[in-house]
């Protein structure tokens, strides 16, 4: 099993950070440890499946860094345009009610990117005329529960509320795309159902690719976004092996 402790170390953790952390790390470390099993396995290079998950899901729990398998990621809204101050404003309140907190804003040909709510609601509340050139689009966002109950009652008021571009789980399973192929959001945030269906969707791109090329299309068919979560999933590979070597 691969050294996490000195990863922590390397992000700069100190023990007092985590003095209060609601988080278990027994549930982290529990989801670790199916991931060594499942690189032993199917023969998955050693920290691959590790590298992927912290990408996805790191963070630190009690000084150390882990996958966390009660984690959500929010897709962003994409771009959307209007016409009259009304009808942004009332899909404005809509998204920060799901929970975006981040924008990107064009009133009128005046750009905002990455506001806050408050500052999109300011711009707004300025605009007069009954008509104008608005797009507004709300920034991706991740959240973090501490149980599956908890994240289930997450997804079920963003799904009420017609949205489900949304990545579940330790390995972020995109329940849009995927969610058919389980039984229930329940079964998705399972980590051994959640591990098993990324594996699975890993080694079929596995059959026409190499590894890194495998990691690249489990996150995206398009080259960009392909090639930037490689780089991350690389990057990520290395401290682990560095922190592994140097234990």
């Amino acid at each position: 099993m691969l050294v996490v402790g000195q990863l922590a170390a390397s992000h700069g953790y100190a023990s007092e950070d985590y003095a209060s952390d609601p988080f278990n790390p027994v549930v982290a470390r529990d989801a670790w440890y199916l991931i060594s099993k499942a690189e032993s396995a199917y023969n998955i290079p050693t920290g691959l499946l590790h590298a992927m998950s912290l990408v996805e899901t790191g963070r630190g729990v009690r000084g150390w860094m882990l996958p966390w398998p009660y984690t959500v990621g929010v897709n962003g809204t994409g771009t959307k345009s209007f016409n009259a101050p009304e009808a942004a404003t009332q899909q404005f309140v809509r998204w920060r009610a799901l929970g975006f907190t981040r924008y990107n804003v064009s009133i009128n040909g005046i750009c905002g990117s990455n506001l806050k709510a408050t500052e999109v609601a300011a711009r707004l509340a300025t605009v007069k005329s009954p008509m104008a050139a608005i797009s507004l689009e709300g920034k991706n966002f991740a959240r973090r529960f501490n149980s599956a109950a908890e994240t289930e009652m997450f997804l079920s008021r963003l799904f009420a509320n017609g949205y489900n571009n949304v990545d579940v789980g330790m390995m972020q399973i995109n329940w849009r795309v995927h969610g058919r192929h389980f039984r229930s959001v329940a079964e998705v945030l399972e980590p051994r159902a959640n591990l098993r269906y990324a594996v699975n969707y890993l080694l079929a791109h596995r059959q026409t690719r190499d590894w890194w090329g495998s990691v690249g299309r489990y996150h995206s068919g398009t080259a960009v976004y392909a090639n930037r979560y490689v780089k991350n999933v690389y990057n990520m590979y290395m401290r682990i092996h560095r922190a592994n070597n140097n234990a």
